[in-house]
């Protein structure tokens, strides 16, 4: 029996190129944009999941995406997933060492197996040409390939795991997962100029020839699904659009944008809103525990921050056990019923309770019917920095408490 190839999906990125929707916590191949098989929205990561299903690649195949993004990706697809952590979001290159490391070290895949690296923004009409990634290991055989790069612009990079481990080494960089996920930041440029020079040049290959798109941008989503919906809304007020066409019109807390479809917004630009405008938290947030809105967000001149969400959790929800460093906390409970994990002691909380919890103070809540909890964030410093999670799901909070 032939080899079969592994797959690594790029799942994450820094949430620039379809602000305002996408951010650091939520990048854009998880959001939820594309029409669904079932008539719901469904995000460029669930579809191409679901196809590598179909084509039976989904059990060899790891998702490679940043630490503050694992939740919404196990929301989003299931608890049963392969997924390598990177610290941040940091480019390609350097996410394709960090895998390769994960992939020698923690899942144990022989060097000698053939590695597919993937975009999740990739878009492919047919599941015909994900089946020809099964084809891989046997390509570089026959051509006596260690590595090679896609000519078509799919963004995919193969190679023979040993070919990435062995340059890390040589370069004296760490090769154990662990090590080099604790040193990522530091070694960050040198990782990137050793994968770049280590595939500069490589052969290359072309996939299918058959539609695929890469939609890493508005005018991207629009250019592959011109009939689409062109509001995405992820504020709490609803918006009407009329008597406009070939208009894409984005909204959340962190700003609005409203372009021609076929206009190309510079990266740049985005790149420099993100900095003159910081979010002081994302606009929306989502996970097994339930969803969050932010519906304000103040600032005075005296530097008081204060930050107004509506979170609604699902039955059996449980946010996670963590505590301020410099926030007070303001939760008013608006409907449903649950239970609060104050400094490891338990309550029933229920419509109309009001709970202000102070810096330092460890806390949780788990949903005992649907539950909508009007949050306040008050202080000087609402960055994401001054939340430190001691537990972030189901188990990991038990065990924290």
């Amino acid at each position: 029996m032939g080899q079969q190839v592994r797959l690594v999906i790029l799942a994450g990125g820094q949430g620039r190129r379809m602000w305002p929707l996408s951010h650091s916590k939520r990048a854009k191949p998880l959001l939820p944009l594309l029409p669904g098989p079932l008539g719901e929205k469904e995000s460029l990561l669930n579809r191409l999941w679901r196809q590598l299903d179909q084509v039976g690649l989904q059990q060899d195949a790891f998702l490679a995406i940043s630490r503050n993004q694992t939740e919404i990706l196990r929301d989003r697809l299931s608890i049963n997933l392969n997924v390598i952590q990177e610290p941040e979001a940091k480019g390609s290159y350097p996410a394709v060492a960090l895998a390769a490391s994960y992939l020698y070290s923690v899942a144990s895949i022989p060097l000698h197996e053939t590695v597919a690296v993937l975009p999740a923004d990739l878009y492919v009409e047919e599941e015909d040409w994900l089946e020809t990634l099964k084809e891989l290991p046997e390509q570089l055989r026959r051509h006596q390939l260690n590595r090679a790069l896609t000519s078509d612009e799919s963004g995919i990079i193969v190679f023979r795991l040993e070919t990435v481990i062995s340059a890390l080494a040589e370069e004296g960089l760490p090769i154990q997962y662990e090590q080099l996920f604790r040193q990522y930041e530091e070694l960050h440029s040198r990782l990137e100029d050793r994968m770049i020079r280590l595939f500069k040049g490589s052969p290359t290959f072309r996939m299918p020839e058959q539609p695929f798109y890469r939609i890493n941008s508005w005018n991207a989503l629009s250019a592959a699904f011109p009939e689409n919906a062109s509001i995405y809304n992820d504020s709490a007020a609803p918006v009407i659009m009329m008597g406009l066409s070939d208009i894409t019109v984005a909204i959340s807390s962190a700003g609005i944008l409203i372009a021609d479809q076929a206009a190309c917004i510079p990266e740049e630009r985005m790149r420099n809103i993100s900095a003159e405008h910081p979010t002081l938290v994302p606009g929306y947030e989502s996970g097994r525990w339930g969803n969050a809105v932010v519906i304000s967000c103040i600032s005075s001149e005296e530097g008081q921050q204060a930050i107004t969400r509506k979170l609604e959790m699902v039955d059996g929800g449980v946010l996670g056990y963590a505590f301020y460093l410099k926030r007070k906390l303001v939760w008013t409970v608006l409907a449903g019923v649950g239970e609060l994990v104050r400094n490891e002691k338990r309550c029933s909380i229920k419509a109309g309770d009001v709970i202000e919890l102070q810096p330092g103070e460890r806390h949780s809540v788990t949903a005992r019917s649907s539950l909508i909890i009007l949050e306040s964030h008050i202080g000087t410093d609402l960055t994401e920095d001054d939340r430190i999670v001691l537990g972030d799901h189901g188990e990991e909070v038990s065990t924290a408490i």
